[in-house]
């Protein structure tokens, strides 16, 4: 398993599925141990088991990202098992907020009028800020504790969206959660910096994902990336190579960046 992160330690968030499952996988074939840090057991699971299958080492800790416990445990055994932490990467993210109870009646692809801020709950609006926002901070300042402890600096990836910059008529709560991830980003690379943390994002646009699925299934099957630049939409592999840079040494000089991994998105 020898690679460019030989001897390194990560924590991926999400890494039960999609872009978060991707990008755990890659930086075990390039050497680094990871643990999975997930609310889905089955995923997770399955996650480690194919990193073992790789050869690799991993680890899966049952979190949710909202929850500080959660968050403070899933480093306390990463650190525990391996002895270090070297990067973080926060992929772990709702669209909505019953996204993970995949409720149909709630879901705004398949009903507009449900993502509409008029009509949506307080309660779930917080949902998705404690998740993808909240969650991204408890879990990168959890991390800087325990790599300014270590004494060796490390690197850190968010994920944020092209849904940052370009808000469609629905998922607000996404949105601004996502615009709270990129000022989250500059803001701790500024503090972290001092202690040799680099803190940096991707912004993904159309990914085959489960939520990119959700998407096309509301569209009747129409696809999301054929008006972009590239003329595609992207596999997950393609969003983890973007995480792989800013988590090796090749991006050694870059911090506090927001990168779009979106076909050109913004160029149109």
């Amino acid at each position: 398993m020898a690679g460019e992160l030989e001897g390194r330690v990560s924590i991926v968030t999400g890494g039960g599925s999609g872009m978060g499952r991707a990008t755990s996988l890659l930086l075990a074939r390039e050497g680094a141990a990871v643990t999975i840090a997930d609310v889905n057991d089955e995923g997770g699971e399955q996650t480690a088991a194919q990193i073992e299958d790789l050869g690799g080492e991993a680890l899966f800790v049952h979190t949710d990202v909202s929850s500080e416990q959660d968050v403070v445990n899933a480093v306390a055994r990463t650190a525990n098992r391996f002895g270090k932490l070297d990067s973080m990467v926060t992929a772990a993210g709702i669209s909505y907020a019953k996204y993970v109870e995949g409720d149909d009646d709630t879901d705004p692809f398949l009903h507009p009028e449900a993502g509409a801020s008029l009509n949506k709950p307080t309660e779930e609006w917080q949902k998705v800020i404690d998740v993808n926002l909240t969650g991204a901070m408890l879990c990168a300042r959890e991390a800087a504790r325990q790599m300014v402890n270590e004494g060796h600096g490390g690197t850190i990836v968010n994920f944020a969206s092209i849904l940052a910059y370009n808000p469609p008529p629905t998922l607000m709560d996404y949105c601004v959660s996502k615009v709270g991830v990129v000022m989250l980003t500059r803001c701790f690379a500024v503090e972290f910096g001092p202690h040799g943390i680099r803190v940096n994002a991707v912004a993904p646009g159309p990914i085959e994902t489960p939520m990119l699925a959700r998407v096309s299934r509301a569209s009747g099957g129409s696809s999301q990336g054929g008006n972009l630049p590239l003329q595609r939409t992207a596999q997950p592999e393609e969003v983890a190579e973007v995480v792989l840079f800013f988590t090796s040494d090749r991006s050694s000089y870059v911090t506090g960046k927001t990168l779009g991994v979106d076909g050109g998105t913004n160029t149109i």
